[in-house]
């Protein structure tokens, strides 16, 4: 097993978390130290009281005596227990503040960071790991309060209590210490253990994850039952079930084994320093009063040092768990997310120079040394077979990926000139893959808040894509709710209503430039041929670029680029391809026999 070196130190991860809660909760912070010297003085005191009470029955004192000095030590016992539990309770709160504060964070990173980052397994399992540090009971950001407290508390109970034993027998300070380190040294090699094997489980923590997911997703249900499925996906989620319990098995006989150590520890421990101390009350005439307050404080000040060792681990925990969160932040971005020029005010041209683009681990370019200049209002269309890298190319347009070499030009400037999210702005686009988010079809469409949300523009979008009659006969109209799995009186459009739904958004947005990556591949071709025509004449003066595998659907556009592995082949109008009979014209005649087959088909 390969020892794992962390990014950072220890210190260094102490000074990040304890800077970032001074600075979100400077009161609450110091009541966590506030708090450490009434743990400590509370179980002191007692111990204290038997040991007084013992003292006063055997001074013969009278029981009025006796009963005041328990009432006086139970006032400041009772005292010192509010004290604490009112602090405690106002430390949970802090933690709880905390704890969402730093899975608001890592919820920020992940949805700010350049899109290629969370494209990869390497960037998901980073967040996984992150995200698995908060939100939860015994995650790192919602024990550090109280692991730190507790720490402080420790200290000062061990100094203290070592004070008072250093006179009875250094042999019992030794023997506790020696013991109680060791127990602390065990208890290390469980994280130790854990940090160096956890990559190996979170893999099947996400496949699990996602066959959950899936397993209760109306689609994949679908498919599940209709083509006998269920076995398989069964077998998968057993098989990475299995496999995920094999390491929780490794991880459990690992602890066990250590438990049997400190349990050994333990034995050794409390036999020779009671032992001792049974001694010296025979051998050295020891009072009963000092025996019941040695006894005591041997008991406590083991507490104590054990106390601290497991501190000291769950701090290491904390650490461990703080790299992992400054790890994800640490990815890097390759885009512009600071101060950018000013956007373009009007439509805009796109100019490729010597693009090359290769996704990670793979061996070959999925777009490779790429030239091209889109004129400003030119409408372009995409076409080749799949795997041709169109929609990289659109990815590379819209800056959802940054080029492995040369430049993408917007208006003869560089995207990386631009600050993303302001470049995001200028387009409205249209994706193969379409995701409804559970809130009403008025802010599907506007993509924001009720209160900002333009309806009379909802609905002029929603009358242009084709999909306003469906909505106007439903009861609450464009107030209805998506995603019949999150609300009982929501509904789920069907694919080719989602897909105008996505187009209705695009038309809201208005951006300067439009791209519609085969968002209508649901629809049939005719539907799929207006919905384009009304694009195109909706985008009069925008530059538009348009995919689809229908390519009597792109024949109104100014030029098509014909893809084949990552190349442009060929590039003209549709009549000038058609007289080229290269390969677009070679496709195109093989779809419309395709279509006129099965007009025959259907007239038969």
């Amino acid at each position: 097993m390969k020892n794992k070196k962390t990014p950072y130190s220890f210190l260094s991860n102490m000074r990040y978390m304890l800077s970032d809660m001074w600075k979100r909760q400077k009161k609450m912070t110091l009541l966590m130290f506030l708090r450490a010297p009434f743990i400590v003085v509370t179980p002191f005191l007692g111990i204290y009281l038997s040991q007084e009470v013992v003292n006063a029955v055997t001074a013969g004192q009278t029981v009025i005596s006796v009963l005041l000095t328990v009432a006086v030590i139970s006032l400041v016992i009772i005292f010192c227990s509010v004290c604490e539990t009112y602090l405690t309770s106002a430390m949970q709160r802090f933690v709880m503040m905390i704890d969402v504060h730093w899975e608001i964070m890592l919820l920020d990173k992940m949805i700010s960071t350049d899109y290629e980052n969370i494209e990869t397994p390497e960037g998901l399992t980073k967040f996984s790991k992150a995200m698995g540090n908060c939100g939860n009971d015994g995650s790192n950001t919602r024990i550090i309060a109280e692991v730190i407290s507790s720490f402080v508390s420790n200290l000062i109970g061990i100094v203290s209590y070592a004070i008072i034993l250093t006179s009875l027998s250094p042999w019992i300070m030794l023997t506790v210490i020696v013991t109680t380190l060791a127990d602390f040294f065990l208890l290390k090699l469980i994280g130790k253990w854990s940090y160096k094997n956890r990559d190996n489980w979170k893999v099947y923590d996400r496949k699990l994850s996602y066959l959950q997911k899936y397993s209760g997703d109306f689609k994949s249900a679908k498919d599940m039952r209709l083509y006998k499925m269920t076995h398989w996906f069964m077998d998968v989620f057993a098989d990475t079930l299995n496999d995920r319990i094999k390491w929780h098995k490794k991880e459990q006989f690992f602890g066990f084994k250590v438990d049997m150590g400190t349990a050994l520890l333990s034995f050794l421990r409390e036999g020779f320093t009671y032992g001792l101390l049974v001694f010296l009350i025979f051998g050295r005439g020891m009072s009963a009063s000092d025996f019941v307050l040695y006894f005591g404080l041997i008991g406590g000040f083991a507490t104590w040092l054990l106390g601290l060792a497991r501190n000291v681990e769950a701090l290491n925990r904390v650490h461990l768990g703080t790299c992992e969160i400054r790890e994800f932040f640490d990815i890097p971005d390759r885009q512009n997310h600071g101060v950018g020029i000013s956007l373009p005010k009007d439509t805009f041209s796109i100019e490729f120079k010597n693009v090359s683009y290769r996704y990670a681990n793979s061996d070959t370019d999925t777009i490779h040394n790429l030239s091209f200049k889109i004129e400003k209002g030119e409408k372009i269309a995409l076409v080749g077979l799949n795997g041709a890298g169109k929609t990289t190319l659109v990815k590379l347009i819209c800056g959802l990926y940054t080029p492995d070499s040369g430049s993408v030009l917007i208006d003869g400037k560089s995207v990386s000139q631009y600050n993303i999210d302001e470049y995001y702005s200028m387009f409205s686009v249209v994706f193969q893959d379409i995701y409804a988010l559970p809130v009403s079809i008025a802010r599907n469409v506007s993509a924001t808040t009720d209160e900002n949300t333009d309806e009379k523009r909802v609905i002029e979008a929603l009358k242009l894509s084709g999909l306003y009659e469906k909505v106007a006969s439903l009861p609450n109209g464009i107030q209805t709710r998506l995603v019949k799995s999150v609300y009982d009186d929501a509904i789920d459009l069907s694919g080719g209503e989602m897909q105008k739904l996505m187009l209705a958004r695009a038309l809201y947005k208005n951006g300067k430039a439009l791209i519609l990556d085969e968002p209508t591949a649901a629809l049939d071709p005719i539907a799929e041929s207006r919905i384009y025509e009304e694009y195109s004449r909706m985008s009069q003066e925008h530059t538009s670029v348009f995919i689809s595998h229908r390519l009597a659907s792109t024949r109104f556009c100014d030029r098509i680029f014909f893809l084949e592995k990552g190349n442009i082949v060929e590039t003209g109008t549709h009549s000038q391809l058609m007289e080229l009979g290269g390969k677009y014209c070679e496709m195109y005649e093989m779809q419309s026999h395709y279509y006129r087959e099965g007009a025959e088909q259907n007239e038969a």
